[in-house]
Order: C-alpha cells, then sequence, then structure tokens
C-alpha cells in the first residue's frame, strides 16, 4: 500500500533552520499531486518537489 511520511530535517542552505520533507512511496498510478497547508491556506513559496521516480515494479516514489 501506499505510504506517506514527513520528517523534519536541518537546512543545508541556511543554518539554523530546519524545513519539512514529504516522501510518498510505493503509489500507483503515477500521477500524483502533493500540496502543503497552513490551516486553509496553500503554501507556494519555498516549496521544491522532485520528479515521480518508478520502483521498477509499477509503483512510483516521490
Amino acid at each position: 500500500p501506499p505510504s506517506v511520511s514527513i520528517s523534519l530535517v536541518p537546512s543545508s542552505s541556511r543554518p539554523g533552520t530546519s524545513r519539512l520533507l514529504c516522501s510518498v512511496m510505493d503509489f500507483y498510478p503515477a500521477h500524483i499531486q502533493v500540496r502543503w497547508f497552513q490551516g486553509q491556506q496553500e503554501l507556494s513559496g519555498h516549496v521544491v518537489a522532485t520528479d515521480v521516480v518508478p520502483n521498477g515494479d509499477w509503483s512510483y516514489q516521490l
């Protein structure tokens, strides 16, 4: 089944600060939308996304 994990990781570009990292694993089909919200407001600034990567077993990760 698909899984999601959210981690707080130190920022390499800004010492003393941290950022949130969201990992989505083992989902199918490949189309997925991941969005960040603070309260009811969607956050779009300072959001970085990676490409969807195939796992080789018809599932994907992001």
